[in-house]
């Protein structure tokens, strides 16, 4: 298992959580997220946020993309959280919620 902790946590383009934790089982997939109440052994920090998607491939980020579309498509396929993988999406503006020049996205 595996464990990152994020500031955003993004389950669809309207449902966010601030300061969460993500496990990850051996197979890539989601196991749990809760909030990020304290330290926790093995927990990994991560910056920018996380994304969950069922989708095992999500297309790269452009700049000027508007991230509420890209959550949208990358969202829409979602039913069991347990079915879905964690996307970190690195170098974001959170306060905006948009992607910068230098924003990309990988699978945990």
């Amino acid at each position: 298992m595996r464990r990152f902790a994020c500031q955003r946590l993004y389950l669809s383009p309207d449902t966010y959580f601030i300061r969460y934790v993500v496990e990850l089982g051996n197979n890539g997939k989601i196991q749990s997220y809760y909030p990020l109440e304290e330290e926790i052994y093995a927990t990994q920090w991560i910056g920018g946020v996380i994304v969950l998607s069922a989708r095992r491939k999500l297309e790269p980020i452009m700049p000027e993309k508007n991230f509420k579309t890209f959550l949208a498509q990358a969202t829409r396929t979602n039913t069991k959280i347990q079915e879905c993988y964690a996307w970190h999406i690195a170098n974001f503006d959170i306060v905006r919620e948009e992607f910068v020049p230098q924003s990309h996205i990988i699978r945990l």
